[in-house]
């Protein structure tokens, strides 16, 4: 397996030490972080800080899933998963995609209910002090993840990343809206004050909606192996045409769908009624099709079957 070097001087780690460490970094920052939100909440009456705080009670539970899952992925098959645990990472991401959402909700009843009521007072001394620390956390935490995700195109960083941005966006706004409440304060203007922190909120989730849902449908459409997009597919099958090209075949049909990080490829070749094929013959052309895979596509997983039968046609 390729191996990275982190730092120069550093001991080489490889693509899944670094994956690992990505996603174990986050579980620390969000205890810490929603642990401080869960302090602060009774001190400052803010529903943005409890918002935050709730938002990163998720991505803690889910990270620790998502760690769990990275680590299984390493081992491979088992009696247990004969075809391994890929399909546990649009799992996970389906599951974050859902939480995030249910978190997203229970934000927009608080903060309707809030602005029916009057607004919220904030007790600014507590609130600005959690804000610029939770801020620089989660911000240095996304980028950090970003930046990670940039070198390793992994579907479980993928989630993650998403979830890191959201965090950010949230507490960046719970700043913003303790200084310009503070400033509202300060000039005059207590009731208007009140209304910054639910307006804010439920700007929150508009800007945020679209992350889990773009996550749970790319999730929930490779559960239900349900075809990528053409543009991902053709260099594949191209590939494998390409591969068989000398192979004298009737037709050719090739089925591909993505789990997590991997590529499952059925290839159903029919030959020819006068064409005779021993296994040696198919074990060489299987190895051809391998062979140019991983020359220049990753995680491919293709299983090529011969047969004098013509493939059952696709609706």
């Amino acid at each position: 397996m390729k191996r990275v070097d982190i730092e120069p001087g550093a001991q080489a780690m490889t693509p899944v030490d670094i994956e690992l460490k990505v996603l174990r970094l986050p579980i620390y920052t969000g205890a810490v972080v929603s642990l401080l939100a869960l302090i602060a909440v009774p001190f400052t009456g803010s529903q943005a800080i409890l918002l935050d705080g709730f938002f990163n009670l998720v991505y803690l539970i889910t990270g620790i899933f998502t760690y769990r899952v990275g680590r299984l992925l390493r081992l491979g098959a088992s009696r247990r998963f004969p075809f391994g645990y890929a399909p546990l990472e649009p799992l996970v991401n389906l599951i974050k995609s859902l939480l995030i959402a249910g978190v997203s909700m229970l934000s927009i009843w608080y903060a309707v209910s809030s602005l029916l009521t009057g607004g919220t007072d904030i007790r600014f001394g507590v609130a600005l002090l959690y804000a610029f620390v939770s801020a620089a956390v989660t911000i240095g935490m996304a980028v950090y993840v970003w930046l990670r995700y940039r070198h390793l195109q992994s579907p479980l960083v993928q989630g993650d990343l998403a979830a890191r941005v959201i965090d950010a966006l949230t507490a960046f706004g719970a700043l913003l809206a303790f200084v310009i409440a503070y400033l509202l304060q300060a000039y005059g203007y207590t009731q208007a004050a009140r209304y910054v922190d639910p307006i804010l909120s439920l700007a929150l989730v508009a800007m945020t909606v679209g992350i889990p849902w773009s996550l749970g449908k790319g999730a929930l459409a490779e559960l239900l192996y349900m075809a990528p997009p053409p543009s991902k597919t053709e260099p594949i099958e191209a590939t494998i045409r390409q591969a068989l090209k000398a192979v004298p075949l009737v037709a050719l049909d090739i089925r591909t769908v993505r789990i997590g990080r991997s590529w499952e490829v059925m290839i159903h070749a029919q030959l020819g009624p006068d064409t005779e094929m021993n296994t040696h013959a198919a074990d060489e052309c299987r190895q051809r099709v391998e062979a140019a895979l991983a020359g220049g596509h990753d995680q491919v997983r293709p299983v090529l079957v011969f047969s004098h039968h013509a493939p059952e046609p696709l609706r």
